[in-house]
């Protein structure tokens, strides 16, 4: 399951708005450098009249893209079947001020994660929002699209495949595991693919811990990005 071990909230901090520099403007030279001071100031003043408005223009920018990813919020919980989920995890994926989605876990209330995430009893969600689709690669990436290929049959491999390319800023993409009916995935409303394997699950932690155990994966994240 995704929850990327580089997600983290956003704070004042981690806020940073660059811009570019100019160079200076070289000094006017027809007739000799000293021939045309007027020109040459005139030419210095409007250098850094156009400096400071890329600055002005870089800040607001940096501002409009930040105020939709502050005023995100996860839901509190989700309801899978007759039980309600608490959010046990939950943040934003970012570089510098560009957020890419929200996430957030469900487990059962007073069940570690660690142990409702590889429990078949257990039921789970993972909700993400897309804020961003600024470096969303065009295809599904490798390790994922390699373990769904593997783990589900070809019409649900396919449609999955065939909703990545369909996703837009602001979509919901849910991932929901039940006892009994399995995994669900959906984007939006739209339920893009099922299987009653909890393998699926399974694979998805292997594949997003890259070697390392499951459990202690989980328990950094989950410690590092509290709701």
């Amino acid at each position: 399951m995704v929850i990327a071990g580089t997600l983290r909230k956003v704070t004042p901090a981690h806020r940073h708005v660059s811009f570019p520099e100019l160079r200076g403007v070289a000094p006017f030279t027809r007739g000799g450098r000293d021939s045309a001071p007027g020109v040459a100031g005139a030419q210095f003043a409007a250098a850094r009249a156009v400096k400071w408005l890329l600055i002005v223009v870089a800040i607001a920018i940096g501002l409009v893209t930040l105020i939709p990813a502050t005023a995100i919020q996860v839901p509190s919980s989700l309801r899978v079947g007759n039980q309600s989920l608490p959010a046990a995890s939950c943040a934003t994926r970012d570089t510098l001020w560009i957020h890419h989605y929200a996430a957030a876990l469900y487990v059962p209330p007073r069940q570690p994660p660690e142990t409702a995430l590889q429990d078949p009893r257990q039921p789970k969600v993972l909700f993400v929002q897309i804020l961003s689709k600024t470096f969303l690669p065009k295809e599904m990436p490798k390790k994922w699209r390699q373990t769904l290929e593997r783990e589900l049959d070809g019409p649900s491999f396919s449609s999955i495949r065939s909703a990545w390319h369909d996703i837009n800023v602001g979509d919901r993409i849910l991932i929901a595991y039940a006892p009994g009916p399995g995994v669900t995935l959906k984007l939006n409303e739209r339920v893009v693919a099922q299987t009653a394997k909890h393998e699926v699950i399974d694979a998805l932690l292997h594949a997003w811990a890259e070697g390392e155990p499951v459990p202690q994966r989980v328990n950094r994240t989950v410690a590092k990005h509290p709701c």
